[in-house]
């Protein structure tokens, strides 16, 4: 391979945000295996946790990935589903270092990939990819990297985290916020203009 993969470090202390739902309040953080996600084990030999430095980028690459911006104007969510998420707010207690798939060059000399590839619905590519970096080791044999930090195909230039399950002992945490209670929530609903409607109920529904 033409050029060294390089690595992003996440220092102890740093914050970073998970969306889930509210039926998981004070839950352990959950590792998916079902091999439906970006950066999800292709073999599911392993478990993946999708975090964001920031709301907008956890958002978007969660509760929005599915929308079709580019086909549809109107940007809205039910206020029933907005009561239902809360926001994770996961602490660093152990330096993370992740593989950085942002980097210039990496995607294509390292791992061959074109764009469409990389933001392709179909995750066979980048489900390859997480493979490789999990299985990356030191000349101890031990891992290199405990996730990957990718550019947000949802919320580009930001980037997002695939947190790979053994890595859980340096996260914990820290608050589960309700999503309508957060900080950054209206900023985010006034930036990317959503539409927050409410359920119009089975008698409006019905004609």
């Amino acid at each position: 391979m033409g050029i060294v993969l390089p690595t992003q470090r996440i220092d102890t202390g740093e914050l970073l945000q998970h969306v889930s739902r509210v039926v998981y309040r004070g839950e352990p953080l959950y590792y998916g295996r079902d091999g439906t996600n970006r950066y999800d084990a292709p073999t599911q030999n392993y478990g993946v946790l999708y975090v964001g430095r920031d709301l907008p980028t956890a958002l978007m690459e969660s509760v929005f990935h599915k929308h079709q911006w580019d086909r549809d104007s109107k940007r809205s969510i039910a206020l029933a589903e907005v009561q239902s998420r809360l926001v994770r707010a996961v602490g660093v207690v152990g330096d993370l270092q992740l593989a950085d798939l942002t980097a210039e060059g990496v995607m294509a000399g390292y791992f061959g990939l074109t764009l469409e590839q990389l933001a392709s619905r179909d995750y066979t590519h980048t489900q390859q990819v997480s493979a490789q970096v999990y299985a990356m080791l030191d000349a101890d044999s031990v891992p290199l990297f405990d996730g990957v930090l990718y550019p947000s195909r949802n919320n580009y230039p930001s980037a997002s985290i695939a947190l790979f399950e053994r890595a859980q002992g340096k996260v914990k945490v820290v608050d589960d916020i309700d999503l309508p209670e957060h900080v950054d929530w209206p900023g985010f609903v006034e930036k990317y203009q959503i539409g927050v409607e409410l359920d119009p109920g089975p008698r409006a529904r019905k004609r």
